[in-house]
Order: structure tokens, then C-alpha cells, then sequence
């Protein structure tokens, strides 16, 4: 009888071991782990098991969403590239699931995130905006995309300062066509930046010191069509004035004035 009884406690105690070995090894409860871990901020604890989910459990649901959370515990860690490279295993293997739009999102606002001075290379931003315009084309719907058009005026306005920034530099040292260069490409490619009439006086300064009056009388009706109230039409019209410049040169249409009429290439014939 007594061996009987050892023999019961014994079963009893190893079932309840495996049935803890099984909790903490099944997919759920792998998962529930590295989400435990996620509210105590422990990143590389839920990173590992995140991790140890998707190896024992490749094809479970749970090691699907388990992918999508390590990406976001890199995020959290501050481990952006690691973030990047989880995200977009996550987003190349499970195109149609439901919360791609997020992958897509956290992806871009890991680039978004480390957006570099004005003074430095912008390699980071220019990849936030090619992600978020990517969301934006894929899920023009999902609540990120609105997120992220916010997210994308901010970057055009840094890139903006940015191009205005290096171009100014080139106009002090006298490097006139290099800077004009920079200054249109603010028009081509930042239209809805703050810094469009800033670009388009220093546009008409350029030209001046050039001596191509026509050009810079071209580029005043401009800022003055689209910004009559902006400091930098009123400093064009000082400019205008003591330069003595012609304004019977030409007389100019709408659509040759209004900026949401004229196209990048337009501004390479000026």
C-alpha cells in the first residue's frame, strides 16, 4: 500500500511538471510570456521569447503575432535597425494580415524617429518618406496613413530646410548656379514646405546678382502671386525696386504663376 502511495505522488508531481514544461513551452504560452515581459519593459527577455516561439512553433498564429511584437521591442529597445529587419520579415511573410498597415507604420517611424539634423546627410529621412508614402499608396484607409501624412509633412519641411540650408552656403561662397540648383529642387519636390517663399526670394536674389533680369523678374511675380503677404514678397518688392528692374518686361497668365499649376520640369526652363 505504501508503494502505492509513492507511486501516485510521484505520477502526480511529474504531471504536474510537464503540464507547467508544456504551459510555458506552448505557443500560448511562449507568446503570454514575452508579453509579460513587454509590460515590464524587459525588451530582451521578450525579444528572446518572442523569438523561442517562432522556432518551436513556426506555423502557429501566436508566432505570427510574436514577429510583429519582437519588431516592436527592438522599437522600444531603441534597436531601429533590428526593428527594420523584424518588421519587414513580418511584412514580406504575412502580406495579407490585418495589421500590416501597423508593421508598415513602425517600420517608417523607426527612419522617422532618428531624423538627422538639417546640417547632416538626410539618408534616414528620404527612407522615412519613401515608408510612409508606401503605407499611404497600400492602405490609403488605415488609420496610419493618416498618421503617417502628418508624419510626411513634417519630413518635407525638414528636407526643405535642409536644401535651403546647403543652398544658402553655395550663394555665400558665390556658387550662384549650385545654389540655384538647390533652391529649385525645394519647389520640385517640397511645393507644400514653409520654406517655398524663402526659396523663391533667394531665387530672384541669384538671378540678379547673374544679371538675368528676366528670370528674376519671372520668379518675383511668382512669390508674389502665391505669398502677397509673406515677408519675403515684401523683401522682393524692396529688391524689385532698387534694382531698377523693368516690370513691363512681360505679362504672365495664371497658370504660369500659380504653383499648383506649374509642374517640376517648369522651373528647369526657368
Amino acid at each position: 500500500m505504501l508503494r502505492l502511495i509513492i507511486l501516485l505522488v510521484i505520477f502526480s508531481c511529474s504531471s504536474k511538471n510537464e503540464e507547467v514544461v508544456n504551459t510555458f513551452s506552448s505557443d500560448i504560452g511562449l507568446y503570454k510570456a514575452g508579453m509579460n515581459y513587454l509590460k515590464k519593459r524587459e525588451f530582451t527577455d521578450a525579444i528572446d521569447k518572442f523569438t523561442e516561439l517562432e522556432i518551436q512553433h513556426p506555423y502557429s498564429k501566436w508566432a505570427t503575432k510574436g514577429q510583429l511584437m519582437a519588431g516592436f521591442a527592438h522599437y522600444k529597445a531603441n534597436e531601429y535597425e533590428e526593428a527594420i529587419l523584424t518588421l519587414s520579415k513580418f511584412i514580406e511573410l504575412n502580406p495579407t494580415h490585418e495589421s500590416i498597415p501597423y508593421a508598415m507604420y513602425l517600420k517608417a517611424y523607426s527612419y522617422f524617429e532618428r531624423m538627422p539634423d538639417v546640417n547632416l546627410d538626410q539618408k534616414l529621412s528620404n527612407r522615412a518618406v519613401e515608408e510612409f508614402s508606401e503605407l499611404i499608396n497600400k492602405h490609403p484607409k488605415s488609420k496610419y496613413a493618416k498618421k503617417s501624412l502628418t508624419h510626411l509633412q513634417t519630413l518635407n519641411n525638414h528636407l526643405a530646410a535642409s536644401e535651403v540650408k546647403i543652398a544658402k552656403f553655395y550663394q555665400s561662397q558665390g556658387y550662384l548656379l549650385s545654389s540655384i540648383k538647390r533652391y529649385k529642387n525645394v519647389l520640385k519636390n517640397y511645393k507644400k514646405s514653409s520654406h517655398v517663399p524663402e526659396s523663391i526670394y533667394r531665387l530672384i536674389e541669384c538671378y540678379i546678382s547673374l544679371g538675368l533680369v528676366k528670370q528674376s523678374y519671372y520668379f518675383y511675380k511668382i512669390l508674389e502671386y502665391n505669398f502677397p503677404r509673406s515677408k519675403w514678397a515684401e523683401e522682393s518688392r524692396y529688391i524689385i525696386k532698387d534694382k531698377k528692374i523693368n516690370k513691363n518686361l512681360k505679362k504672365f497668365k495664371k497658370k504660369q504663376l500659380d504653383l499648383k499649376s506649374l509642374k517640376p520640369e517648369d522651373f528647369d526652363l526657368i
